[in-house]
């Protein structure tokens, strides 16, 4: 069995360093906005993949939660697909704008960590 690759769309510091420590069974790679995640999935499917709503950001040129996961759900069928929620978001609403099938992690940085590692242990 090979050693997962993890995605994590995220610009939040703290989590992108406690999920480079407390992943020893991956390996991960962060991206800071949708444009450069879509590159990296075209040039390698990733097992799993994270995409922290705080990452999502109209302004910036992402349309929504939703593209973002349509378009992985496209290239990367078989991958993994888990979103983090900002701590003030409603949980179910996300669930719903993520569609099925899409792992809603912690919000909190360990829970975070801690849902991705076994996630991983899991064959994503």
């Amino acid at each position: 069995m090979h050693e997962p690759i993890l995605y994590c769309l995220t610009r939040d510091h703290e989590l992108a360093r406690a999920l480079d420590a407390g992943l020893a069974a991956a390996t991960a790679f962060f991206y800071n906005d949708a444009a450069r995640l879509h590159q990296a999935v075209i040039l390698r499917t990733p097992d799993l993949v994270l995409v922290d709503t705080g990452a999502i950001r109209a302004e910036y040129g992402d349309a929504g939660l939703a593209p973002v996961l349509a378009f992985l759900r496209h290239r990367c069928p078989r991958a993994g697909l888990a979103v983090r929620p900002g701590e003030a978001a409603v949980r179910h609403l996300v669930a719903a704008e993520a569609g099925p099938g899409v792992a809603i992690v912690p919000s909190e940085v360990d829970g975070c960590v801690d849902a991705l590692a076994a996630a991983c242990r899991e064959g994503a």
